[in-house]
């Protein structure tokens, strides 16, 4: 652990969930909504660091984030991983697809161009859901977005409708931990609203203001879940949320309300 102008920084494999607390996805479809929409294979940009923040960022209250329109630390470095590792191939190559800025998290995000990569809006309005889903048809479909520009465009129409809460994955992730919703299905596969599977897992509370990795926490901390991997394992897979998030679309392991402030706290730098 670090410190840098008196905020903790610290990596997020120092985060230990022992003790943790064990919560569901939320089953309420007005909170839980995933829009998922498949990229397929095309020629993309390396993802690496943008030169800036962009002039928009802010913090989760809506308020100016202060790193906006600043140069990026990283600039022209490969994008990381959620452990702060450097997204390269096994040669060192630097993979290719399309850079985006996910402003729920304040950080960048980089999808996949080679045809197993997807980008999840998270808790779309059934509103929201439908006018990106026309967009996306409009423009020929999922198989469509066959160029950086095009996937750009998507994501900006996404923005100027209030989704700017995104990230990526893949079909891979998809296939195993979302289920389509049945009645608003769009016939063509992976595109459209999801919910996540009913996983258990653990969670914890990390107060701010504080640096995970690439993550700047403000005052109001950040929810941090064992997705996969155990308590034990160096191989796991750790995903954060906002507070606010997380009661919205978490619940306790017996179904009931369950709040940042209810779990665990987590101070690893003390």
């Amino acid at each position: 652990m670090s410190t840098s102008a008196a905020v903790p920084c610290f990596s997020i494999d120092a985060i230990r969930f022992n003790p943790a607390a064990l919560v569901l996805p939320s089953r309420d479809l007005r909170k839980a909504l995933r829009l998922v929409v498949p990229l397929p294979a095309f020629p993309g940009e390396d993802l690496r660091y943008p030169v800036r923040y962009p002039a928009d960022m802010r913090r989760r209250d809506g308020s100016r984030h202060p790193l906006a329109a600043l140069p990026h630390p990283k600039a022209g470095r490969p994008l990381e991983d959620w452990r702060g590792r450097p997204i390269v191939g096994p040669d060192g190559s630097v993979p290719s697809g399309v850079v985006f800025f996910n402003y729920e998290d304040a950080t960048f995000q980089g999808v996949g161009s080679g045809g197993d990569g997807i980008v999840i809006f998270n808790r779309p309005t059934p509103e929201q859901a439908c006018e990106l889903q026309r967009f996306v048809a409009g423009m020929g479909g999922p198989a469509a977005l066959d160029s950086v520009e095009r996937v750009l465009l998507v994501l900006e129409r996404a923005q100027q409708i209030g989704l700017d809460d995104r990230y990526d994955s893949t079909r891979t992730y998809a296939a195993r931990s979302l289920t389509v919703v049945a009645d608003t299905a769009t016939g063509v596969p992976g595109f459209g609203l999801h919910l996540r599977a009913s996983e258990t897992l653990c969670a914890v509370f990390v107060p701010g203001p504080a640096r995970v990795g690439d993550l700047h926490l403000g005052a109001e901390g950040g929810v941090f879940l064992l997705v996969s991997g155990n308590r034990e394992s160096r191989e796991r897979e750790v995903r954060s949320v906002s507070p606010g998030a997380f009661t919205d679309t978490y619940s306790a392991g017996d179904g009931s309300r369950i709040t940042a402030a209810d779990l665990p706290s987590e101070r690893t730098w003390v």
